[in-house]
């Protein structure tokens, strides 16, 4: 009877572990798919220590159990929020700061977005646009929509000349801006990723 008890609270102990650490580790995966995979184990490694100092680690086993589980779990779970956000798109595209002033260009588009508005700067069709957002008078930031190679060698043959349509959705820690981009293959949807304290994340076009 008694080993019967131990058992089930080694089992919760484990379950435990296990769901705790998916759900602190998961969101990570917004920033880059290898950090959950680091936080859960730097996390469980702190927790075990923290048990041991304090004489409490009743069942040891079920903690490193849990751990496993949560890192097996962990590999559906962020495949699924990285293609969630991507799909079959292009990108991510992560754009170039803006720091030559806006003064003088004609803004195609605006769209208001909590203390301000997003501003579109649509140019010559061989220069890429600008994404700015502008709270009373205050200028917060600027972005050129280029799409540089980074990892993807082959993105240096796309080109993006034209953004329109926008709107937004809120989310939990980002924003999403849905636009139409006039780009190499065309007019098609695109999304950017807005953090909630502000500055661009990235944006995906679809082909």
């Amino acid at each position: 009877m008694m080993s019967t008890v131990i058992q089930r609270q080694g089992v919760f102990v484990g379950s435990l572990v296990a769901v705790l650490g998916v759900l602190v580790a998961s969101p990570f995966t917004l920033f880059h798919g290898v950090l959950p995979f680091v936080v859960l184990l730097i996390g469980f490694g702190v927790v075990m220590l923290l048990l041991q100092t304090w004489r409490r680690p009743k069942y040891p086993t079920a903690y490193w159990l849990g751990c496993l589980a949560a890192l097996l779990i962990l590999l559906p779970v962020t495949t699924w929020i990285t293609f969630a956000e991507r799909g079959w798109d292009a990108g991510p595209f992560y754009g170039t700061v803006y720091r030559d002033g806006v003064t003088g260009l004609e803004a195609d588009e605006r769209l208001d977005y909590r203390d301000g508005d997003l501003t579109v700067y649509n140019r010559r069709p061989e220069v890429p646009p600008i994404l700015t957002y502008q709270a009373g008078e205050v200028l917060r930031w600027a972005i050129t929509l280029d799409l540089e190679p980074g990892a993807q060698p082959h993105n240096q043959d796309y080109q993006l000349s034209k953004i329109e349509d926008l709107s937004w959705f809120n989310g939990i820690l980002r924003d999403r801006i849905d636009f139409v981009a006039t780009w190499t293959f065309g007019q098609t949807p695109g999304r950017l990723y807005l953090w909630k304290w502000g500055q661009v994340h990235r944006f995906y076009l679809q082909r």
